[in-house]
């Protein structure tokens, strides 16, 4: 195994319905590497998760049955890692707005985030945000330790309109967890009625985002009564759009914690599972989105996720490694 670059790490929370740098070796004194979204140009890191045709995670792959490819381009990784018991960063962003008080779901998210943290893994970090009226709190900072974040979890009360793109947006710039495998679990009623950013400023902020997003929805009983239309205003596609573009999933909830426990357990372990694959771009060209395709050539049926691309130049080929050696 390789010993990843700095980066950043994160897991985010948020309440209703529904991040890479490299640099020099750290210094002996300096405990851990800490990742920031902001490397994703200069270093890029692939959370892939791997599951057969039954669904079941892929666990004994090596570095050998995956192929990386940027657009056209086949890339060798330079990093592989796969570790069950590697700690995980988790970052809690909890939507507060008014609506988050209906049915219970701001109570909810709350016992989703304390079924984490008391479930933790040595090494494991965890940070909460809040959002509501255009801001974006932060309420604990990363801290391996969380009596802090328990404590100010049960401060936060619903209040206020819903500005979910803004929340989003903000989010890369604030997080700064220490571990490499890392997740945003983003827990929200969907009702963007604050926001200041259109959906096509959202595609540029997800060309940032190297972290997988779980999209948790939390939506009222009502919500299969409601017409197409309302749907759409409750964000639903941006949701989705959300966790497929990073390379995690949308789970569309009742906000019932029978529902919603075991679907927070489900993805805790699946981070756990990541591989996590990295290269280094060539420096040489154009800053541009680039789209990444990940397989793996071990005969099976399998299916794939990660992150759809990156924002940096262009990739040294993997014919161009090979004859450097």
């Amino acid at each position: 195994m390789n010993t990843l670059p700095r980066a950043l790490g994160v897991l985010v929370c948020a309440g209703g319905v529904l991040s890479l740098s490299a640099a020099a070796a750290p210094d002996p004194e300096t405990p851990e590497a800490t990742y920031t979204e902001s490397a994703g140009a200069e270093y890029v890191l692939l959370p892939v998760v791997v599951t057969d045709a039954k669904g079941r995670f892929v666990e004994d792959l090596k570095k050998e049955d995956f192929r990386v490819r940027v657009q056209e381009t086949a890339v060798d990784p330079d990093t592989f890692e796969r570790d069950d018991g590697a700690p995980v960063s988790f970052a809690f962003l909890v939507d507060t707005s008014g609506s988050m008080e209906i049915g219970g779901k701001l109570d909810n998210a709350k016992s989703a985030i304390r079924d984490i943290v008391r479930q933790r893994h040595y090494g494991d970090d965890f940070a909460l945000f809040a959002f509501a009226e255009k801001e974006v709190r932060l309420v604990s900072d990363f801290d391996a330790g969380a009596e802090k974040l328990l404590a100010s979890l049960s401060e936060l009360e619903a209040s206020g309109q819903t500005a979910l793109f803004d929340a989003v947006a903000a989010t890369p710039r604030l997080m700064k967890g220490k571990n490499s495998k890392r997740a945003i679990l983003l827990f929200t009623d969907g009702v963007d009625n604050a926001s200041r950013l259109a959906s096509v400023e959202m595609a540029e902020i997800l060309q940032q985002v190297s972290t997988p997003i779980y999209t948790i929805g939390m939506k009222n009983a009502a919500y299969d009564l409601l017409t197409e239309e309302q749907r759409r205003e409750l964000m639903v596609d941006n949701l989705k759009m959300l966790a497929s573009s990073s390379g995690g999933r949308m789970f569309l909830l009742s906000g019932r914690s029978e529902e919603l426990r075991p679907i927070v357990g489900q993805i805790e372990q699946e981070v756990r599972r990541q591989y996590l694959l990295g290269f280094s771009p060539s420096g040489d060209g154009n800053v541009e989105y680039r789209i990444v395709f990940v397989s793996v050539v071990k005969p099976g049926q399998w299916t794939i996720r990660t992150r759809r691309g990156y924002r940096g130049t262009a990739p040294v080929p993997a014919a161009s490694l090979k004859t450097k050696a």
